[in-house]
């Protein structure tokens, strides 16, 4: 009986240590490369496929043009209840809109203990190159909203 519980226990240790949480609401907490890796790692990667296909658009863009998405990404991979945030006309809003769903998102990684994640990601023109990733906290749906913030002056 005592083998049959120590490996019914090895075989849950595993989750529980190689999980990783997400940062808890609040000032002083924030999402780093060294304090949660998984998460970090994964926004990171999903934010350069993002800037690769936005940086080979064919679209008219004007410097400081940017529209953002809201919606959630599911363990599979899987975008929904996709919606607007940041608008700035009907065409370029379509154009994000066509890049972020032309790019599908990553399967979640070992280590990331959610079904789904609320994201914002804003894609636009601007005088430098980057991928800023960061966490908040969004009121309308009551979780933790993931920002990924792409933009590229090509």
């Amino acid at each position: 009986m005592k083998k049959l519980l120590l490996i019914l226990l090895l075989l849950f240790i595993p989750n529980i240590m190689y999980g990783e949480e997400i940062p808890p609401r609040g000032r002083g907490y924030s999402l780093t490369r060294e304090t949660n890796p998984i998460y970090f790692g994964y926004m990171e990667d999903y934010g350069a496929k993002l800037k690769e296909a936005l940086d080979k658009s064919h679209m008219f863009r004007l410097r400081y043009m940017g529209a953002s998405y809201e919606f959630f990404i599911t363990r599979d991979g899987q975008i929904k209840n996709m919606v607007i945030s940041t608008s700035q006309g009907k065409y370029f809003n379509r154009k994000v809109k066509e890049i972020i769903l032309s790019v599908p998102p990553l399967p979640f990684r070992d280590g990331m203990n959610v079904d789904e994640m609320l994201f914002r990601v804003y894609l636009g023109y601007e005088l430098d190159d980057l991928i800023k990733v960061s966490i908040g906290y969004n009121l309308l749906y009551d979780q933790n909203i993931f920002h990924i913030m792409v933009t590229t002056s090509k």
